[in-house]
């Protein structure tokens, strides 16, 4: 029941500061919207700030999870690997848009400490998308390219989605996922 409540609080939180940011959100607004006394939320989260650093470590700390996960599946071949790597990361950039925005626009809410330890999960998920690259290039691609920039190139193209995806729109993120896949390979 407890993460029941948490991942309530946390979905609400991120969409009110996705909407309104960080200091246009109050924790007794939060409350409110979750229907409890604004005490309660300190079960839950030390601060305000401490509720920032969860909603993004949400999305990040998926997003890592699933990226090992194929990067370690024995059954999938580079290219495979990084086919499904862009769906995975479209899925979760969509289904986390708030949690996305709030990185767009309030990473510099986050005292020095908490954004060092969010930015050092980017830079492991960087890491393992980078991983990819590196594999992809010892079978052919991306010959003479610099597998950093490759990477960063990839992730960029990748999150600029962020903006410009609608639901509902022409292409689902799987369709998005095929011709980002293409283009790259």
């Amino acid at each position: 029941m407890r993460s029941n409540k948490q991942e309530k609080i946390l979905k609400i939180a991120a969409a009110m500061m996705s909407r309104d940011g960080f200091r246009g959100t109050s924790f007794q607004q939060i409350a409110d919207r979750a229907g409890l006394h604004k005490s309660s939320l300190f079960h839950y989260f030390k601060n305000k700030e401490d509720l920032l650093l969860r909603i993004l470590e949400k999305s990040i700390d998926k997003a890592s999870a699933d990226l090992e996960a194929i990067i370690k599946d024995p059954a999938l071949n580079p290219e495979q690997r990084l086919e499904k790597a862009i769906l995975n990361h479209l899925t979760l950039l969509i289904r986390y848009s708030d949690n996305v925005n709030i990185y767009l626009n309030e990473l510099r809410s986050l005292s020095k400490k908490h954004r060092a330890t969010y930015l050092e999960k980017r830079k492991r998920y960087e890491r393992d998308m980078e991983n990819i690259v590196v594999q992809l290039r010892t079978k052919g691609h991306f010959e003479g390219l610099n597998t950093k920039i490759v990477t960063f190139g990839l992730l960029g193209m990748m999150n600029w989605a962020a903006k410009w995806y609608k639901r509902g729109g022409l292409l689902d993120q799987g369709e998005i996922a095929r011709i980002f896949y293409k283009m790259v390979l």
